[in-house]
């Protein structure tokens, strides 16, 4: 019985990490994190439904459509087609020097989602200032088309003084972004 209790109480304590994983204590690696399915075929058409969506349609339909913003390797791959997490497009544009902006957009339903670590009603990722440069400059991403893994290196209160710069490891998990593991840049 103390048993049962244990795991009940583990489960809603959320312990155990992703999908019952165990919490990684060094840095994620993509291969740890494969992807379940692939998607080869034409894309559906994103649902385009909240005010951000809206805002950008034009730019994830072009990036579902004809591949534009789709990066593989840091190079656009200008043909429609998943990126991420075998049947994800991550598409990404820049919103002036230094911004980017993005949105996840399952290749098999259309459903439009926002990157992880953007502001609050936007699709602003933000940006990584190391240092105490007040500027700033693009976060850093590194993602798999093979893998539910996403990095992204950046500092979320870049506005703030005296703000931490972290490299965050995501996982694509039930339509929604976990967070895994966090280290400091800075």
């Amino acid at each position: 019985m103390k048993t049962l209790r244990f795991i009940l109480m583990a489960v809603m304590l959320g312990i155990g990490g992703v999908a019952g994983e165990p919490n990684p204590t060094a840095s994620p690696r993509f291969e740890d994190y494969p992807a379940r399915e692939g998607f080869a075929g034409r894309p559906v058409a994103p649902q385009i439904i909240t005010s951000p969506q809206r805002r950008y349609r034009t730019v994830i339909r072009d990036g579902v459509e004809k591949g534009w913003g789709v990066r593989v390797d840091g190079v656009e791959q200008n043909k429609p087609g998943p990126n991420f997490a075998g049947n994800m497009i991550f598409i990404q544009w820049s919103c002036g020097a230094p911004c980017v902006r993005a949105a996840l957009v399952n290749a098999q339903t259309g459903e439009v989602f926002p990157p992880p670590l953007a502001r609050e009603d936007t699709l602003d990722l933000p940006l990584l200032s190391i240092g105490g440069n007040s500027a700033g400059r693009n976060p850093e991403l590194q993602f798999r088309n093979n893998s539910l893994l996403m990095v992204i290196s950046a500092t979320p209160n870049w506005f703030k003084p005296h703000a931490r710069s972290y490299r965050h490891y995501f996982v694509w998990e039930s339509n929604r972004w976990v967070l895994i593991f966090k280290e400091p840049l800075d």
